[in-house]
């Protein structure tokens, strides 16, 4: 009785814990990267963009709208 006990708790324990791994690796796919200020210098990691693919600027670098229509935005 108590080894059938706690083979099903390890199981149970084992199934719980690959299903806090999947949900970790999930959320970690899911991350958001902020969006930057306009007008301002990037002070951490942001998105330039509003569509897809994002354009990361990094710290120091300005985002700036392009004028023409087929360029996106870019880090400067």
């Amino acid at each position: 009785m108590l080894k059938t006990c706690s083979v099903a708790l390890l199981a149970i324990a084992t199934i719980a814990m690959s299903i806090g791994v999947a949900q970790a690796r999930y959320a970690h796919r899911l991350h958001v990267i902020p969006a930057c200020a306009a007008g301002r210098p990037a002070s951490y990691i942001c998105n330039c963009s509003s569509g897809k693919p994002p354009v990361i600027c990094h710290p120091g670098q300005w985002c700036r709208p392009s004028h023409v229509m087929a360029d996106g935005p870019e880090c400067r």
